[in-house]
């Protein structure tokens, strides 16, 4: 045992989290700057949720904020296993190690699990879906089932160049060709092009333009893909586009047995626990403007046999199987009203208040530790 102490050792260095630290902070500096210039998502991706960041595409890597994080967690853990000395006097810090820990192990489940996105409701409609607010997806739907249409969707972890994949459940194969996170379309020049016989659809007439990610995180995402497996005609290069200011495109194609297929690029889709039905929304101005004062939504949950009339406002969500629906924004069209909720699940929610409380008690016990001591050396003080 003493001799795996000796070798973990090195690991619970108090340097380590020290330079660690200072590493952490310049990332939040660049970070929080960056995002002026390239939007909050992208420093995010960037500077927080990679593990390495590449300068310039220069073939320097150097840590990014997860990596650090991690790194900081092995520090804490060697620390408190290997060199934490437990005893009545420390078990207030000792404890404070552990809510850190627990802070620690809370930022990675959300890091991991959290999904974030959108359902915009008009009313007088239900949905139990959401679309994420970054991530795409492709989505095939299968128009041949008579009393449904069979989705078989791809997400953004396959748009990779060159990445084929495919599904049992559909007759076609896929290959990225590129993936645009951020793009316009432009008219297809022809005349240099080797494979302009397998042009189909939209992508006879259009090509994409990459652009710098979105201050706004606003992208336009674009994908061009070749198709096989399909009916002979619809072989060949398709290009999608999405445009969070102006919907998605389609393909309608046929497979061997003459079935009708629509794929689309769309925000990708997350099945909710629940059906939620917008009842009434509801928008009060500041007097004599049309400037929202305050906004809010009657809604039903149903969940199976299961129905509750809810209202969300502002501060006030609806909390509902780990799922969180905020009120976010809303639109009106003439006498039609949209009701859009921001909705959130992040299964590490509760990591944080559990660390605070284990955090607060260390530190409380650390003090009741402590005055006995203080009350003793000052009494002494004054004998003196």
């Amino acid at each position: 045992m003493n001799a795996l102490k000796s070798k973990l050792q090195p690991l619970a260095s108090a340097a380590i989290f020290y330079y660690a630290s200072i590493w952490l902070v310049m990332l939040v500096i660049v970070g929080t700057v960056s995002q002026k210039f390239f939007g909050l998502q992208a420093s995010l991706e960037t500077y927080f949720s990679a593990w390495f960041i590449q300068p310039m595409d220069m073939p320097i890597y150097l840590p990014s904020g997860r990596l650090i994080m991690a790194i900081i967690m092995v520090n804490l853990t060697a620390k408190l296993i290997i060199a934490t000395k437990w005893k009545a006097k420390l078990l207030g810090i000792n404890i404070t190690h552990l809510g850190v820990m627990l802070l620690m192990i809370g930022g990675m489940l959300t890091a991991y699990t959290t999904t974030e996105g959108s359902l915009a409701l008009r009313e007088g409609t239900s949905s139990d879906t959401f679309s994420d607010f970054h991530q795409l997806e492709l989505a095939v739907t299968d128009h041949s089932p008579k009393d449904h249409d069979a989705v078989t969707a791809f997400s953004d972890g396959f748009f990779t160049s060159d990445q084929s994949f495919s599904d049992p459940a559909i007759p076609f194969q896929f290959k990225v060709l590129h993936f645009y996170k951020n793009c316009t379309p432009t008219k297809r020049d022809t005349s240099n092009a080797t494979q302009t016989d397998k042009l189909r659809q939209n992508a006879k007439r259009f090509q994409f333009q990459k652009l710098p990610t979105d201050k706004n995180d606003q992208n336009a995402g674009g994908l061009e893909i070749e198709i096989s497996g399909a009916a002979e005609p619809d072989n060949g290069i398709y290009v999608f586009y999405y445009n969070p200011r102006q919907g998605q495109s389609s393909a309608t194609i046929k497979d061997k047995k003459g079935n009708d297929y629509t794929i689309t690029l769309r925000p990708r889709q997350y099945k909710l626990p629940f059906t939620v039905h917008l009842k009434d929304f509801e928008k009060l101005d500041h007097a004599g403007t049309m400037m929202a004062r305050s906004f809010s939504s009657k809604v039903t949950i149903t969940q199976g046999s299961h129905s509750e009339d809810i209202k969300i406002y502002m501060n006030h969500p609806l909390r509902r199987d780990g799922y969180t629906l905020y009120q976010a924004s809303f639109s009106q069209s003439g006498a039609a009203e949209t009701s859009v909720f921001q909705v959130v699940h992040n299964k590490g929610r509760l990591m944080p208040y559990f660390a605070v409380i284990v955090i607060t008690l260390g530190l409380l016990i650390h003090v009741l530790i402590q005055v006995p001591k203080l009350l003793a050396r000052k009494k002494t003080a004054i004998s003196h």
